[in-house]
């Protein structure tokens, strides 16, 4: 599988915040607050996404078509899931996942 979750160079992540390594404003900062990870500023239900560990999903309007689901060492969407959509995560931490799946920072 050559899908795989990756911290790219020009971001940094110190497991509560995940951010550009210059640049970084609170307006283009993401941060993990319990099971919420959402901006720094301007946090709405309609921007913010869930991770239990298990799923990450939006917090507002969630479906089978939105979710990701964990799976042992991989996740993948909830619905219509192929290899193209199946994702190695290794170690990555939610915030690089979402970084990634959700929020398409990179």
């Amino acid at each position: 599988m050559s899908n795989r979750i990756e911290l790219p160079n020009q971001w940094v992540c110190t497991g509560t915040e995940l951010k550009p390594k210059n640049g970084a404003t609170s307006s283009n900062t993401w941060v993990m607050s319990g099971n919420e990870i959402k901006p720094k500023i301007g946090a709405l239900s309609s921007n913010t996404w869930i991770w239990t560990g298990k799923e990450l999903k939006p917090k507002n309007g969630a479906t089978s078509q939105n979710t990701w689901v964990v799976d042992s060492h991989k996740i993948k969407p909830k619905a219509n899931v192929t290899s193209a959509n199946t994702y190695e995560i290794g170690d990555a931490p939610a915030l690089v996942i979402a970084g990634q799946l959700a929020l398409r920072l990179w």
